[in-house]
């Protein structure tokens, strides 16, 4: 994986005031503190009006509508688009990394959470641009914990709901569940230039388990942009990751109480946390698998 943010251009953006891209919530960081300091099951806060609506209309105008080179993620845990290359999107698109790169969001985003080391990831480890399709889904998960080309743990997600007129029969809500996986607590609904931010660390289960139902052609996209921090999580004995470091260094599925229990599932479950799932898995494991199926 090569490095996504240009220093130059990332410099000349740390050199501008960059907060009238947002909504009125830059002005009044202790209410939101309030919020993701009392949030259940943990810390959180959603957003509405993120972005000024002119620079969200940008972003929507600008947002692809053809997948064809994004990477495709097929498979029963997780059908979705995604796209990292951003220095290969319209000026807009690509600048609204930037600026969430810069010291000046950086500062907001601590002041928030109470993290006081975040930075940004120049690699842009599954971040990116998203789109989720008909009979799309992400079930329920913990985030990598130790980035795979840093020393350095993510701290916290910030996604962006970039869908218009989205209807709530279609799914697509990212639920936040309790430790113990038993029930889901909240969820937030797909509404256009809402950000939710969020914490991640070792309770932090979210997802959007429940299949996608809107009309072919209709996507939920969202933005998402991951910060990072010293590495300040203790390897633990027996976690499964790539490295043999004890860390997760890939995202850890499970399934909710009410699932089916499914053996071919509980094989890719053990899959996912040391690699992503390709194709030759699910013809020997799930040849019969099809989207429609949970």
């Amino acid at each position: 994986m090569s490095i996504k943010i240009n220093d130059n251009l990332l410099k000349y953006f740390n050199s501008q005031t960059n907060l009238s891209l947002f909504g009125n919530w830059v002005n009044d960081l202790k209410t939101l503190q309030e919020k993701y300091a009392n949030a259940l099951p943990f810390e959180h806060v959603i957003i509405p009006n993120f972005l000024n609506i002119e620079y969200a209309e940008k972003i929507f105008k600008f947002f692809p509508d053809n997948f064809d080179t994004w990477h495709k993620y097929y498979n029963p845990l997780e059908i979705k688009y995604a796209c990292d290359d951003i220095n290969e999107l319209q000026n807009d698109l690509k600048n609204l990394f930037y600026v969430l790169c810069t010291n000046e969001l950086i500062n907001l985003f601590s002041c928030i959470s109470g993290i006081n080391d975040l930075e940004f990831d120049p690699y842009l480890h599954g971040a990116g641009l998203h789109a989720h399709p008909k009979n799309g889904r992400l079930h329920m998960h913990l985030d990598y914990e130790k980035h795979p080309y840093m020393f350095k743990e993510r701290r916290l997600n910030l996604i962006l709901y970039m869908s218009k007129d989205w209807k709530e029969e279609w799914n697509g809500q990212t639920e936040l569940w309790d430790k113990d996986m038993n029930k889901c607590v909240t969820k937030s609904p797909v509404k256009f230039n809402t950000a939710i931010i969020f914490k991640t660390n070792d309770i932090s289960w979210h997802g959007l388990p429940e299949r996608i139902n809107c009309p072919l052609g209709i996507y939920r996209k969202s933005i998402a942009f991951y910060y990072l921090s010293n590495l300040i999580s203790k390897p633990v004995q027996g976690v499964t990751g790539d490295d043999g470091t004890g860390f997760r260094t890939k995202a850890t599925f499970t399934k909710r109480p009410n699932d089916p229990d499914y053996k071919q599932m509980k094989k890719l479950y053990d899959i996912r946390p040391l690699r992503r799932i390709e194709n030759e898995d699910l013809k020997r494991i799930w040849p019969e698998w099809t989207e429609e199926i949970f």
